[in-house]
Formats: structure tokens, C-alpha cells, sequence
């Protein structure tokens, strides 16, 4: 019988030569198998340290991970915790676990000094009570091939060439790097993180090819942009109709942006191009004469937990110089609960505890939700998620954490 004060699945971090087991039970609970290419290619960014898994007996029903990045926030940048493999297994689903381990991993992130931790949600109703909000957004696009400009697009003088995958690795750093400092949301790629993006396992693929890969170069011969692409053959009634998917575009101008979606919209034997985790504000539907041909749909993309609210909001700018009382509810971390006086502007910020008076009153998810610039103060207002307690101040504190472009994040983790 187990002793009446040990936790009924106890949680300790997992060392590298656990790992197989531990991501194998992770995958089981997302319905696969993992087979060892995918195995390997996992170990080689796994951070033992930063590891949960919760045990029965020596069987692991639970996982939780993270992975240390930099992350863009508007005007600057954040240590962050990205939070990966959180899974429980459906013979131990609704015991608690998953609680257990968001509650363990955010003490520890507490403790290693994480302002912030990120994550993708593979189920969007999970994490809000954990203090996640949902703060960017990830637009698709279907784009019938050929599809014209408009007049006036950008003009270019640089040109494009398809390279393999080593010369590839080493060019796309270059232009990646430029466009996550300038855009909230975005992640760093350090270590192994560029060989494991660019992986390209066979099951992965959906029946598409393997990657191919094309860099944009400016007249100075300059790496300025980069598309990752797949085709998939298909043959209608009227000749070819096959499919173009693209798996990464970045670009450092509107030149190389415009150049590199429309090698994209004119590869030969397709009829269709795709994209997925685009930005919401990329320019493609402006730059086509008609914009309805890039059919977008949007979902959720990134997901923001602030671990040290005053840490969190003195480390961004602000578009607008203000001040604003906030009166945060954080019952799941309640080290952030309080008010809290933030001064901030285009060059810096300062944030601390107060005892005065409030203007706004929200959760730590619609804080979260807020903090990189992408969901408007009004809208979660609107939503009932945020109450103005001083007038107008809703106003003032919605045009403070406004930021432009657009929350986004390149980077699947």
C-alpha cells in the first residue's frame, strides 16, 4: 500500500537515456507510433532538465516538457520556456496528471526565472485554466497556380535559386534571424533546431514530395528570403492538377516576399498552392490583382502564459507612452495576483506592485492572451474576459499593448 503522503503518480524529470521511453508514451497519447528516425531526430533537442513525467509504479502516465528559446515581444525579447509533449495516456485520463504536471512545470519555470512560457495547443479548450491565452494567430491560404498581381508590386533586381538541403541550412539563418527580431511571436532556432525543422521523414509527408528549396538573392548576392516547398502530383480531366505546399516562406522585403510567392504560384503540373501558419497581415491577398483567389482561413497558432507578470510587462515596449493600473487574477499561480502600476512606452518599461487603485481588472489568460500585441484590450472587453474599472482607461491601455506587425510564429515546436 502506498504511504498516505506520496502523491498518487509522482513527478521527477527524466534523463537522456530514458527518453525513448518517455517520448513513446507521449506519442501513444496523440494516437502514434513513433518510429527511431523520429525517435533520434526528438533526442537531438530534448532538454532533459527542463522534462516532467509523472509515474505508476515504474510505468510513465504523463509527460511534459519545454524547450529554451528567445522569444520576440514587441520591441524587444524574453528567455521563454516553449512547452512541449504534454500528454497523459487514455487510461489515465481526468486523474488529475495533467494538473499535477502544469502545476510542477510552472513552479520550476518560476524557479529557473522564465517570464513567459509558449505553446501550441493540439486541443484549444485545455490550457485557459492553466493561464494560457490565446495570442496569435496562424492564417491559411488556397491560391489558384498563376494566379496574377496586381499592377504595382514590388519590383526585383535579386534572383532565385533552388539549392539542396546542406547549402540550404546554412542560408536560411541569415534572413530567418532578421525577420524574429522584428516580429512578435517568433522563436530562435538554436542547436539542432534547424537540421530538426528540416527534417523530412516519409510519414510526415501526406503524400507529398520531399522538400525542395529555393533562396532569394538581392543584387548584392545577398540570402534575403527562402521557400521550403512539397508538390504532390495529381492528373484531372483537363491535364495536370497537382498540389504546391508551402512549408516556409521568409523574406526580409517586399521584393524577395513578392518574388518568392510568385515562384510558388508558378510551378509547373499544379493547379492549386497551399500554405498553412502564415501571418495574418502577409501581404499575399494585396499583392493579387484578385485578392478573393487567396482563400484564407485562420486559426490559433501561439499560445502565451506570463510566469512573472511584472517581469513579463517591463521586458516589452509599448506603441503609446502611458501608465495603467492592472488588477490581475491568477488563482492557478497566485504569486501574480495583485495590482500592478505599469509605465511603458517605445523605448522601455517599468512595472511594479501597487496599492492604488486599479483601472483594469482580467485573468492571466486574457493578460497572456494581450501581451504580444495581436488580441485587442476592447475585444476581450467585448468577450466579458477584461472589466474597465476607471474610464477610458480601457482606451489608453488597449493603445499601449497594440503593436505592429502582427503576432506570429514560424516555428512548431
Amino acid at each position: 500500500m502506498r504511504p498516505v503522503d506520496e502523491p498518487p503518480y509522482p513527478i521527477r524529470p527524466v534523463g537522456r537515456e530514458e527518453f525513448e521511453r518517455f517520448f513513446r508514451a507521449g506519442e501513444v497519447a496523440f494516437g502514434s507510433h513513433p518510429i527511431p528516425e523520429e525517435v533520434e531526430a526528438d533526442l537531438g533537442v530534448f532538454e532533459a532538465d527542463r522534462s516532467l513525467a509523472a509515474f505508476e509504479g515504474d510505468r510513465i502516465v504523463g509527460t511534459a516538457g519545454a524547450d529554451s528559446f528567445r522569444l520576440t515581444v514587441p520591441g524587444a525579447e524574453v528567455p521563454a520556456a516553449g512547452v512541449t509533449q504534454v500528454a497523459v495516456p487514455p487510461t489515465h485520463r481526468r486523474r488529475g496528471i495533467l494538473t499535477s504536471l502544469m502545476r510542477r512545470q510552472l513552479d520550476d519555470l518560476r524557479d529557473r526565472g522564465d517570464p513567459v512560457a509558449v505553446l501550441w495547443a493540439s486541443e484549444a479548450a485545455i490550457y485557459g485554466r492553466f493561464g494560457y491565452g490565446m495570442a496569435a494567430l496562424g492564417a491559411g491560404f488556397r491560391v489558384d497556380r498563376g494566379a496574377p498581381f496586381a499592377p504595382g508590386r514590388p519590383v526585383d533586381d535579386g534572383r532565385l535559386r533552388m539549392v539542396e538541403l546542406e547549402e540550404a541550412l546554412a542560408a536560411y539563418p541569415g534572413p530567418y534571424e532578421a525577420v524574429r527580431r522584428a516580429r512578435p511571436g517568433m522563436v530562435d532556432r538554436p542547436g539542432d533546431w534547424w537540421s530538426y525543422r528540416f527534417r523530412d521523414i516519409e510519414r510526415f509527408r501526406d503524400g507529398f514530395s520531399a522538400l525542395f528549396h529555393v533562396v532569394h538573392e538581392s543584387g548584392s548576392e545577398e540570402v534575403d528570403g527562402y521557400l521550403a516547398y512539397r508538390f504532390k502530383h495529381d492528373w484531372g480531366s483537363g491535364g495536370p492538377a497537382g498540389t504546391v505546399r508551402v512549408e516556409e516562406l521568409v523574406a526580409t522585403s517586399p521584393e524577395s516576399h513578392a518574388a518568392l510567392w510568385r515562384f510558388a504560384l508558378d510551378v509547373d503540373l499544379a493547379a492549386t498552392v497551399e500554405a498553412r501558419n502564415r501571418p495574418v497581415d502577409d501581404p499575399l491577398p494585396h499583392l493579387l490583382l484578385d485578392r478573393r483567389k487567396a482563400r484564407m482561413r485562420v486559426q490559433d497558432s501561439l499560445w502565451v502564459r506570463l510566469v512573472d507578470v511584472p517581469g513579463a510587462l517591463a521586458a516589452r515596449r509599448y506603441s503609446s507612452s502611458d501608465a495603467v493600473r492592472l488588477r490581475v487574477t491568477d488563482p492557478f499561480c497566485p504569486w501574480n495576483e495583485g495590482t500592478f502600476e505599469l509605465r511603458g512606452d517605445p523605448e522601455g518599461a517599468e512595472c511594479w506592485p501597487t496599492d492604488g487603485p486599479p483601472d483594469v481588472e482580467l485573468d492571466a489568460a486574457a493578460l497572456g492572451a494581450a501581451y504580444l500585441g495581436g488580441t485587442g484590450l476592447g475585444a476581450l472587453a467585448r468577450a466579458g474576459r477584461i472589466r474597465e474599472i476607471a474610464p477610458g482607461s480601457l482606451r489608453r491601455a488597449g493603445a499601449m499593448f497594440s503593436w505592429d506587425p502582427a503576432p506570429w510564429c514560424a516555428h512548431v515546436f
